[in-house]
This record gives structure tokens, C-alpha cells and sequence, in this order.
């Protein structure tokens, strides 16, 4: 009788049935697969994003290291450091002809803008001008608010240490980072203005660029080494400490959706079982081990969810490999619904929840397929003369 098994098992996914029995095998592995792909694909949307949102943090406002020099210290050297530079801060009030903004004033170099940090934004830059004021550059986002543009001028009031100084300005370039909440609070100016402005009252520190995996190692090397220095996390805690929490609850639902599609699986070996009642009391009558009959059903379920679970995850990782153009576009369509969303981000597998997702779901498609198909212990083997 072992050998009924791989024949029942056979017959189940279609090989050598009716076409009836293949159309309802090919139904019941398309709607998993879709189901498996929209749920790998809304993981890879809200992770890739999240992890978009801290690197345009990371890149743009705060490096992925903060450091602080003490007196007489030199600038630390680390195979792990991609880049260091030296910038400025100050807090300010940003007025234009009709509206004013808090924003957040940083000083830098021109060697600031590496190739690294122009992938995170775009930069327009107005006409030449003969004009003796500081320049600044502001986000499109702000210029939007304050209803400026390239060429205008701005007052700046700045504060930093109990210091304050007021500043006529002319906007030298817009900005775009894609990041509606970083740019409504950042602007950029020359490090040396700031520096005049304020002298040793500024608060200035050095940003280092690094690989996000050496992170920690770098800045546990550099404290050993007697260096201050803080990660963009520490700086801006309650920002890290949300994207983590959206990631791990969009995983939370993955995960419940996916045990909840363990149970539609479940359902459709019920189903099967009902369809062939007769077939299963026939193979009882003829002396079938109800154990050999439960196991040829089981065997033909998770293989069908088994590929199901291979094809929604190649499907969905295909698809998220194909959203950066329609993400491009929604963003160049500036629909205010998403203007608060980054859009502009790389696309990044997140292989462990993918894994965490279609584990939980074989697990719970394998252990509810098992208790579903207990009914085929149930069938009488003279049922088949009522069905026959």
C-alpha cells in the first residue's frame, strides 16, 4: 500500500488527472503566490523606506558619526572612516517679505557635498551674482512655504550659546532630498559665516561617513581611543526609535496575515478531502491505511504551498526591483496625500523578515494541514456506496 502515496500525491497536483482537478491545483497555487507576493513586497516597501529616511538623516543632516574634539586632539585616522568634515550649527529664525520658519542653519565646506551626499539629494543653482550678501541653500520644500525663490533675499536671526545675530542673506541654491520633514528644518551655509559670526560660540563638530554594518565598531574603536563622538540614533532618538517600531509592526502583521493564509491552506485540504470522500472510502474499503491516504494529501498541499512560497517571493522581489520608476513618478506628480512619504529611496531585500514571514506561514499551512486532514480517519469505507 506504500506505494498508493506518490500515486494519491500524483493525482492531487494534477499529474495524470482530469482537467478539472489541474484547473483547481493552478487556482489554488496562483491565489497563495499572490498573496505570498504582496505580503514579501509590502515588507521590502516599508523597510526599504525606513531604511531610505535614515540614510538621508545620516547623509544629510547628521552623519553617521558625530565627533568631538577635545583640546589638543588630533583627527582620528580608522580604515572604517570614508569621510570626515568639519561642520557648524546654529538655530534660527528664517523671515521672508511674508512668513518666517524655525529652521536648523549648517555651516560647511565645499568638499562637504561628496558624491556619497549629492545621491541623496538635487541641488539647482541660481545665476551668477555680484551681490556682497551670504549665501544660503534652502530646500524647494521651504522656498514653497516662505514663497521665495532662486536669487531672494532672507533674514536670518541666529542663535547659538546665548548669542544672537541677525543676518541679511540671498537664496544661491534649492535643494531636493525627496524628505518632506528634513527639508522644512535644514539650510545650508559657508562654514567661514558662520565662524565669523559667532567665533568660538559656535557649536561645531566633525562628521564621519561610514558603512551603516561598522558603524558601532568605529565609534567603540574611537571612544577606546579616547574620542567623543555620537551616532545619528543618539541624536535624533525618538526619529530611530519610530522607524524601528514601524518596521517591527508592519513585520507583526505580515505575520499575522501569513497565519491567517496558513489557515485558508488548511482549507483547501479540507476541501480536497470533501471532494473525494468516495475515492477515500473506496481505498479504505480495499484495506488503505487511513495514515497512508492522510499523508498522500498532506505530501500534495505543502507541495503546492511549498512553490507557492517560492514563486510570491521571486513575484514580489521582482516587483519591488520594478518600483523605483512608478515611485519616481508619483513623486514628480507631487500628489499632496504623499507629499509627507519618501519616495526616493533604494530598493533593499530584507532577507530575515521575508524569511520570518514565509517560515511562519509553512509552519502554520503544515500543522493545520495535519489537523484538517484527521477527518479522513472518519470516512466509513461503506460511504462509497452513497456516493458511487
Amino acid at each position: 500500500m506504500n506505494a498508493i502515496t506518490p500515486l494519491l500525491t500524483r493525482r492531487k497536483l494534477g499529474i495524470g488527472a482530469n482537467r478539472a482537478s489541474k484547473r483547481r491545483v493552478f487556482f489554488n497555487l496562483i491565489l497563495i503566490t499572490l498573496v505570498v507576493a504582496v505580503l514579501v513586497l509590502a515588507q521590502i516597501f516599508v523597510v526599504s523606506m525606513s531604511r531610505g529616511i535614515a540614510d538621508k538623516w545620516a547623509y544629510l543632516a547628521d552623519g553617521h558619526l558625530q565627533l568631538y574634539l577635545g583640546p589638543g586632539q588630533e583627527l582620528p585616522t580608522h580604515p572604517n572612516i570614508d569621510s570626515i568634515e568639519e561642520v557648524g550649527e546654529v538655530n534660527a529664525l528664517l523671515y521672508s517679505p511674508d512668513k518666517n520658519q524655525m529652521v536648523r542653519v549648517k555651516g560647511v565646506e565645499s568638499t562637504y557635498f561628496s558624491k556619497r551626499r549629492l545621491e541623496q539629494l538635487s541641488i539647482r543653482v541660481g545665476e551668477a551674482s555680484t551681490s556682497t550678501l551670504a549665501r544660503i541653500m534652502i530646500s524647494t520644500t521651504l522656498a514653497d512655504q516662505l514663497s521665495v525663490s532662486l536669487g531672494d533675499r532672507l533674514a536670518l536671526m541666529m542663535v547659538s550659546n546665548d548669542a544672537i545675530r541677525a543676518q541679511l542673506c540671498i537664496i544661491e541654491a534649492l535643494y531636493d532630498s525627496g524628505y518632506r520633514e528634513l527639508d522644512e528644518q535644514l539650510i545650508y551655509c559657508d562654514l567661514s559665516f558662520v565662524k565669523r559670526l559667532f567665533g568660538t560660540g559656535l557649536a561645531s563638530s566633525w562628521e564621519i561617513l561610514t558603512e551603516n554594518g561598522r558603524l558601532n565598531a568605529l565609534k567603540d574603536d574611537l571612544e577606546r581611543a579616547g574620542y567623543l563622538s555620537t551616532t545619528w540614533e543618539e541624536q535624533n532618538a525618538a526619529l530611530s526609535t519610530n522607524l524601528d517600531t514601524s518596521r517591527q509592526a508592519v513585520l507583526a502583521v505580515m505575520v499575522v496575515v501569513a497565519i491567517l493564509c496558513g489557515y485558508f491552506i488548511s482549507e483547501l485540504s479540507a476541501q480536497m478531502v470533501e471532494d473525494d470522500k468516495a475515492r477515500i472510502a473506496t481505498l479504505h474499503l480495499i484495506g488503505a491505511d487511513p495514515r497512508t491516504v492522510r499523508t498522500a494529501y498532506w505530501r500534495a498541499v505543502m507541495a503546492i504551498t511549498a512553490v507557492s512560497l517560492t514563486l510570491g517571493t521571486l513575484l514580489g522581489i521582482l516587483c519591488a526591483r520594478l518600483l523605483p520608476p512608478v515611485l519616481a513618478h508619483l513623486s514628480a506628480r507631487s500628489y499632496s496625500a504623499l507629499s509627507f512619504y519618501l519616495l526616493d529611496f533604494p530598493i533593499r531585500i530584507p532577507v530575515l523578515d521575508i524569511s520570518i514571514i514565509v517560515s511562519v506561514l509553512l509552519l502554520v499551512s503544515a500543522i493545520s494541514v495535519h489537523l484538517s486532514l484527521k477527518r479522513v480517519a472518519a470516512i466509513e469505507p461503506l460511504s462509497c456506496v452513497r456516493f458511487d
